[in-house]
C-alpha cells in the first residue's frame, strides 16, 4: 500500500458513509427486510466504489494487488469500528448475528476495490 495512514482514513470515510446511510435507512429495517438488505448492499458497493475511485485518483499506479489490500483494510476498519459500537451497546443483535449479517457483507469491499483498481490499471 502506498500510504497506510491514508488507506485507514479512507476506510474511516467508507465506514462513516455507511453509518450515515444506515441511519437514514433505519426506519425501513424490518418493514421490508429483502428490500432493506438489497439497498444496504447497494450502498455498500456504491460507497466502496466511490472511495476506490477517489483513492485511484491519488494513486494512479495502483493495481489489483493494492486493490485487494486496500479493500481488506477498509473491511477491517469497518469491522473494528462496528465492534467498538457493539461493545458500547449500540447494536441490539448478538455477536454471531452481527458477523453473519453485517460483517460478512464487508467481504464485498476487497472485491470491488480489487476489481476497480485492477481493471483501471490495465487501461
Amino acid at each position: 500500500m502506498q500510504s497506510p495512514k491514508r488507506v485507514i482514513r479512507y476506510g474511516l470515510g467508507v465506514w462513516l458513509g455507511l453509518v450515515a446511510i444506515s441511519l437514514i435507512l433505519l426506519p425501513a429495517e424490518g418493514k421490508n427486510e429483502a428490500l432493506y438488505e438489497s439497498i444496504k448492499l447497494s450502498v455498500l458497493v456504491a460507497v466502496t466504489l466511490g472511495f476506490a475511485i477517489r483513492y485511484l485518483g491519488q494513486h494512479p499506479d495502483s493495481g489489483l494487488r493494492e486493490g485487494v489490500l486496500v479493500g481488506f483494510t477498509w473491511a477491517a476498519v469497518s469491522i473494528a469500528l462496528d465492534l467498538a459500537l457493539f461493545v458500547a451497546g449500540a447494536f441490539n443483535i448478538g455477536l454471531a448475528e452481527y458477523f453473519s449479517d453485517v460483517a460478512s457483507s464487508y467481504a464485498v469491499m476487497p472485491i470491488v476495490a480489487a476489481a476497480l483498481l485492477g481493471y483501471l490499471r490495465r487501461r
